[in-house]
């Protein structure tokens, strides 16, 4: 993608971007809101519209509560040295562990529910089998399924969501898709990407075939039904696939829904079949998608990072940050390095990041983040949490996990 940086450069910007990841983590140890049950965090209250009203505490979501950043604090303060966030996320933890919600209106899915907290903390603890009405992976199957497949646990209750997946999938002119019960009509339209689409059901369904060889068959059969479709969807010049929710059809770069996300997956895939995992579909298609999105990842990160050292921080829309700036497209760059085996990848995103951080206040606190008007928000997806996540993952290879992944891969 870029020529390789001089040894000098490629060190002052490393020094740079963990400078910053060591500025982030202080903004989270500091935020914490203490009290006789454990630490919380705060996140915001999004109002109908979708923008932010108010702060609330004590959201356990890995999307915008304590999972999220309790995750980080864990694999940040090893990567950092960091006793002081280690000590904390033991602590967020343990709170965790101890309230373990339950019955009717309990949010079961991934990103937003109980699933997320199975996914990133209970790992090898209790897992209770969880059941939702939509297939996504942000708070339906697909997410359910994944964490199932990251705690290795429950194998008949995977058997039973990979049915579940396909009686609820369509059949399209070419391959599968999941449009939205819940919605219904044209609002409930199947979706390409990670969060909400195709990507994210095919991604569950991947690495639950890897770990359980019973289910491989009926697994990767819908997986490749539900590729063809987002395939026919894809569009070179665009370098991605297309957001179809409601309004006018956009072509984003984003971990969420575009490029960035979708790219990840398929990069994901490319490294279970490398792993000894036997796909029915073509390879080559797999790698010449990653191929494109990677290049679509690596112009926006590119333009990001131009944008903050010529403007300023806050011409960049989502700041850093995985689900709505440039931490997706940066994070899944930086994938392809590992998995194309390009150290070049990682360089370029490294310097990126360093000129976002190099243009940016010196308290994170002040850096712009995913949802407008949230100022401050310290959360994985949206927040500081994970842009310390991708800055560590950019600067030292190999001490935190893929937030792209979301902790599952990452050739290292």
């Amino acid at each position: 993608m870029s020529a390789v940086m001089p040894d000098a450069e490629v060190d002052d910007e490393r020094d740079a971007v963990v400078d910053a990841a060591h500025r982030c983590l202080d903004l989270l140890v500091r935020t914490a809101v203490i009290d006789e049950t454990g630490p919380t965090w705060p996140s915001w209250q999004l109002g109908a519209d979708g923008r932010p009203v108010g702060v609330v505490a004590g959201r356990r979501s890995l999307y915008d509560g304590d999972a999220g950043v309790v995750w980080a604090l864990t694999h940040l303060g090893a990567a950092l040295n960091r006793p002081d966030a280690v000590e904390l996320a033991a602590s967020g933890s343990d709170s965790l562990l101890r309230a373990r919600p339950s019955g009717e209106g309990t949010p079961e899915g991934m990103l937003v529910g109980e699933a997320g907290v199975d996914l990133l903390v209970r790992v090898g603890g209790s897992v209770a089998q969880r059941w939702a009405d939509g297939s996504d992976l942000t708070d339906g199957l697909g997410g359910i399924l994944l964490s199932l497949a990251r705690v290795r646990r429950d194998e008949e209750h995977a058997a039973a969501i990979v049915a579940e997946l396909r009686h609820r999938s369509r059949v399209e002119a070419w391959g599968r898709s999941w449009p939205d019960p819940r919605l219904g009509g044209d609002p409930g339209r199947p979706l390409c990407g990670l969060a909400h689409g195709a990507s994210g059901v095919v991604w569950a369904l991947a690495e639950a075939a890897a770990i359980w060889p019973r289910l491989a068959a009926a697994a990767l059969d819908l997986a490749g039904e539900a590729l063809a479709w987002e395939a026919s969807w894809s569009d070179p010049a665009r370098g991605g696939w297309p957001d179809l929710r409601e309004g006018d059809v956009t072509w984003p770069d984003l971990w969420c829904h575009g490029a960035a996300g979708a790219g990840a997956v398929r990069l994901r895939l490319l490294e279970l079949a490398a792993g000894g995992l036997e796909v029915p579909w073509s390879l080559d298609t797999t790698r010449a998608e990653a191929e494109m999105a990677v290049q679509r990842c690596g112009q926006a990160m590119s333009r990001a990072g131009g944008l903050a050292a010529e403007r300023g921080v806050d011409a960049v829309p989502g700041g850093w940050t995985l689900c709505h700036g440039a931490g997706g497209t940066s994070g899944t760059v930086a994938l392809a390095a590992d998995v194309f085996g390009v150290p070049e990848h990682r360089e370029r995103a490294l310097s990126a990041a360093a000129s976002f951080v190099r243009s940016a206040p010196v308290d994170p606190e002040d850096w712009p983040c995913g949802l407008q008007g949230a100022d401050g928000d310290v959360s994985l997806l949206n927040g500081v949490a994970g842009t310390a996540m991708v800055l560590a993952d950019l600067a030292l290879p190999g001490s935190v996990p893929s937030l792209v992944l979301l902790g599952l891969g990452g050739t290292r």
